[in-house]
């Protein structure tokens, strides 16, 4: 995403930098240097499948879907009246389905910079380093936000090595079910063991249909506790999905100036690396007591291809950077820490133990066919950035969901102090002169279910190879 320029201290800068400031700035005593660290890249994983709305201001604060649901195909023989007598006849009624959701906002900011303008590094360096973060974080808020749909808005998930939650006997009112996006908003930042009844009622309730209560159902030492993640397991999934679900595969890719032909005519499973990897040395790979393979389509491909890989040729892979994980008591696990100033991943996201409340065992991979979720798309449109003409003026002239400014309109520390990270306790001030600068956005946030059903929630037992 570029960077909408609002700030007049920024054109300032530009010919601050120019020639008769660089002898100057050779004069001054330290040099700031880039040393930038790479990072996991993969952020606009959900998307790039469901991301399919396009929002445009004063559109309301409602979405609105009306899905059109086909006749049923009820015939399974058919025989027509001879011609020597009156033809029968079926009359067809098609139906439809109102789904509706609230918008949310949300805004994200940089911490403010000190601007010195002889910095001629300063807009090189920090400043687009800053940018690149606050547009990392964007992406992943937004991905997230459609996984959270995704999983607590579904009707049903699966446990590995147990079958379908709906199959399996759970004790009191445990029991899955698909959350309005009232009951949703109950779920603040993974605490899901909020207690408010839901609006399904009949003593549902967010810990217990699909929050931290319903989860420790699945956990190690439980009688329904999940297994690993197996080729069989993903198989059932995908059946249910194709045969009792009936969805229907994806066509396209969402958000990308090119359609990948790797999504057409399949389903799209999204897991971990590590869930995937695992895979290659499965039991059911190994020769059987005759000599065969037990579960080895000669498609099958679990090497890079396309997205990541090719199961049976009806399901390919993409990966989450920071799936889903909880601990041993249904308890969400966040991905990363700060230690030492760095950050780092999370010890108890990343360990296995055999039974830890603290350690996230467990994870979630999600089995998705099309048209599950509608979602309000985040970012640039790629039309626009997939030509190669795209002009400066036109580029500064679009405006999207999502989009970042840079500006000085925000107070500051008084000039009492030249703390820039207090806490303005000795008094603020205007931004008059234009010292510091502050990156912005604000995005806006739906999504409804198409067919809710189409997705399909795995949970299963970390594992790696031993």
């Amino acid at each position: 995403m570029p960077t909408s320029v609002l700030a007049d201290s920024v054109s300032h800068a530009a010919n601050a930098a120019a020639t008769p400031y660089q002898a100057e700035f050779k004069k001054l005593s330290f040099y700031l240097a880039r040393n930038e660290v790479a990072q996991f890249p993969k952020w606009n994983t959900y998307d790039s499948l469901f991301g399919s709305i396009k929002w445009q201001p004063n559109m309301g604060d409602t979405l609105n879907g009306l899905v059109a649901v086909p006749s049923p195909v009820e015939r399974i023989t058919f025989a027509p009246n001879t011609l020597d007598t009156f033809p029968a006849k079926d009359q067809f009624t098609i139906g439809e389905r109102y789904e509706t959701a609230k918008l949310g906002a949300h805004r994200f900011e940089s911490s403010r910079f000190r601007f010195l303008s002889n910095f001629e590094s300063f807009w090189r360096d920090q400043l687009q380093y800053a940018h690149k973060d606050i547009v990392r974080q964007i992406a992943l808020a937004n991905n997230v936000f459609t996984r959270t749909l995704m999983y607590y808005q579904t009707p049903d998930l699966y446990i590995c090595n147990k079958g379908l939650s709906s199959n399996i006997s759970l004790g009191g009112s445990v029991a899955k079910r698909a959350f309005t996006q009232v009951d949703v908003r109950l779920v603040n930042n993974g605490a899901d063991n909020v207690t408010t009844a839901l609006e399904a009622g009949s003593g549902a309730t967010v810990a217990n249909s699909a929050g931290i209560e319903y989860r420790d159902e699945f956990c190690f030492g439980a009688t329904n506790a999940a297994g690993p993640l197996t080729l069989k397991d993903i198989y059932k999934a995908m059946l249910h999905l194709q045969e009792d679900v009936q969805a229907p595969t994806f066509e396209r890719q969402q958000n990308a100036p090119k359609t990948s032909e790797m999504l057409k005519g399949k389903y799209v499973l999204i897991c971990s690396t590590e869930a995937w990897s695992s895979l290659l040395w499965d039991a059911d790979l190994k020769a059987g007591d005759d000599g065969n393979s037990r579960l080895a389509p000669a498609n099958m491909n679990l090497i890079n291809d396309g997205f990541a890989g090719d199961l049976w040729g009806k399901i390919t892979v993409k990966f989450d950077p920071f799936p889903l994980r909880f601990g041993d008591t249904g308890t969400w696990i966040q991905p990363q820490t700060v230690t030492n100033n760095k950050v780092v991943p999370n010890p108890n996201y990343t360990k296995i133990a055999a039974s830890a409340s603290s350690i996230g065992s467990n994870e979630v991979a999600f089995l998705c066919g099309a048209d599950a979720f509608k979602a309000i798309s985040v970012g640039p449109p790629p039309k626009e950035f997939a030509s190669k003409n795209i002009s400066k003026k036109k580029l500064y002239s679009m405006n999207w969901n999502g989009q970042i400014d840079l500006t000085d309109q925000f107070l500051v520390p008084t000039a009492s102090t030249t703390d820039i990270s207090t806490d303005g306790s000795e008094g603020w001030d205007l931004n008059v002169y234009g010292d510091f600068l502050k990156f912005i956005s604000q995005t806006i946030h739906g999504g409804i279910p198409g067919d809710a059903r189409h997705c399909l929630p795995i949970v299963y037992r970390r594992r790696r190879v031993a």
